[in-house]
């Protein structure tokens, strides 16, 4: 019901990161956001406006210095190609929504703060939005049908603002209880209690590609010993698991935490039959199956742990 807003139904996908939203194209065909001209993106806004307004990621409109304004939708291409190649800087160009631009992110009812935040546009195809289904807990969202919404800041105070006191970094811990809101969930949660049951071994190629999706690719990542030597070479999962806490040496974060699964027997910690007794010494998994109560928002858990000692 405002300006610059979106709406539609919601959806899983569990590749984006939880400081993203997949926005489907002919949304962001249709939000625009008015980017002032400069030498660094004179370029790139010379090419939107070559695209129009029905190529993504093109422009809708032209705003000069002097205040006249043109609405490229209306204009042939050759037109549009002597507008771009007339391009100054001081010009404003109302383009599309493309990756990379910050937007909030709602659900109806907004009963807390953390009913909207932040988050990063990431345009593909579709007709839905899209997000990281650990981020339902804070929007108390489902994928039965809900809708949310999706407003798209105007001005480049109101984007840095919205990321510095609205982003998903800083909702990470509910203001209710101290909580972690957004943790680990449905298939992330059985992914890890997979990858670090006792029989669970990797070779080296798929160990190497699983240590390196962990990443960004801007860390160094320090391989540990294999586990077994012969007849060939086999790491842990639970190995897979350490390097994901600390991929080498430099990393300044060390965790330390003992944790009863759900399936600890109460044997003993070192005598636990079903491996639910948790050890982390200095970020290296030394024991157990790792399940809810470590991965879930428990403050007991390795999540809140990290965000005590390390910050978001």
């Amino acid at each position: 019901r405002v300006d610059f807003s979106g709406r539609t139904v919601i959806s899983p996908d569990p590749n984006v990161s939880v400081e993203e939203v997949v926005v489907p194209e002919w949304v962001a065909k249709r939000m625009t956001f008015p980017e002032k001209v400069c030498e660094a993106n004179m370029a790139r806004l010379r090419e939107a406006i070559r695209r129009g307004p029905e190529d993504h990621p093109g422009a809708c409109f032209i705003r000069s210095e002097d205040g006249r304004g043109k609405y490229l939708g209306a204009l042939r291409k050759n037109f549009r190609r002597q507008i771009a190649d007339e391009l100054r800087c001081g010009d404003t160009v109302e383009r599309h929504m493309r990756d990379g631009d910050i937007v909030l992110f709602n659900r109806q009812p907004s009963l807390h703060r953390l009913s909207i935040m932040a988050h990063k546009a990431k345009v593909m195809p579709g007709r839905t939005f899209r997000f990281n289904e650990c981020v339902c807990s804070p929007y108390n969202a489902d994928f039965d049908g809900d809708e949310m919404n999706l407003h798209l800041p105007q001005t480049e105070e109101a984007r840095a603002e919205a990321m510095q006191l609205m982003g998903v970094r800083d909702g990470l811990v509910t203001p209710k209880s101290g909580e972690v809101a957004i943790c680990a969930t449905q298939d992330f949660l059985t992914g890890a209690f997979l990858l670090t049951q006792k029989d669970t071994f990797l070779s080296r190629d798929k160990f190497c590609q699983l240590c390196c999706s962990i990443t960004d690719g801007m860390e160094p990542i320090e391989l540990p010993p294999p586990a077994i030597l012969k007849p060939v070479e086999l790491w842990t999962g639970k190995q897979a698991f350490s390097v994901m806490l600390r991929p080498s040496r430099k990393s300044k974060v060390l965790v330390n935490l003992e944790v009863p699964e759900k399936n600890y027997s109460k044997q003993g910690e070192s005598m636990c039959q079903n491996d639910g007794y948790v050890l982390f010494r200095n970020s290296e998994l030394l024991s157990g199956n790792l399940g809810k109560k470590v991965l879930g928002g428990a403050k007991n858990g390795l999540f809140f742990r990290l965000i005590r000692d390390n910050g978001s």
